[in-house]
């Protein structure tokens, strides 16, 4: 009976490999979708009115992908804790497998760097952004209470005014 089970699980070692290589694929894929949003981002941030609501949508995309990514990650490794064993009491039957394993992983290393530099130069393009936008609140803020006081001090003039010229007559 154990020998049936061990016969059992290796033969859906194969499967679970399979399984590990299309993960592997699949957030090679998921992070292109996020280099192309993030990259949006970064066109969105960079032009003189940028678009608050486009951001946010872009955001939100980001974050999607990200729980998409984290899944996978999760997925992957669960089914790799099944595998690893079997891989490595196996590694010349698995040799072709874990070498496309090892060039997603690199690529997916490769991206996961690029997207977080990249994110870097948003967030100071978001900072910049942001603080432009306070700045033009400030000065709003301000013209606003110099029209206040110009107003109020017209209208105390022009009442002063008119006092001065009746009292002439």
């Amino acid at each position: 009976m154990k020998g049936r089970e061990y016969m059992g699980t290796k033969d859906n070692t194969d499967t679970y490999v399979d399984i590990l290589v299309t993960s592997l694929r699949k957030k090679v894929v998921l992070l292109e979708k996020v280099e192309k949003v993030i990259t949006e981002q970064e066109k969105e941030l960079k032009l003189p009115n940028p678009d608050i609501d486009h951001l946010d949508e872009i955001q939100k995309q980001i974050e999607e992908l990200v729980i998409e990514l984290e899944q996978a990650e999760d997925g992957f490794e669960n089914i790799y804790n099944r595998v690893k064993d079997a891989m490595d009491a196996d590694r010349y039957k698995y040799k072709s497998k874990i070498q496309e394993m090892q060039g997603y992983i690199r690529t997916i290393t490769d991206k996961t760097v690029k997207i977080k530099a990249q994110e870097v130069r948003n967030q100071r393009y978001m900072k910049f952004f942001l603080e432009n936008k306070k700045r033009e609140i400030k000065q709003f803020r301000s013209g606003n209470r110099s029209v206040a006081k110009y107003n109020q001090h017209t209208a105390n003039s022009a009442i002063g005014q008119s006092y001065f010229l009746n009292s002439k007559k």
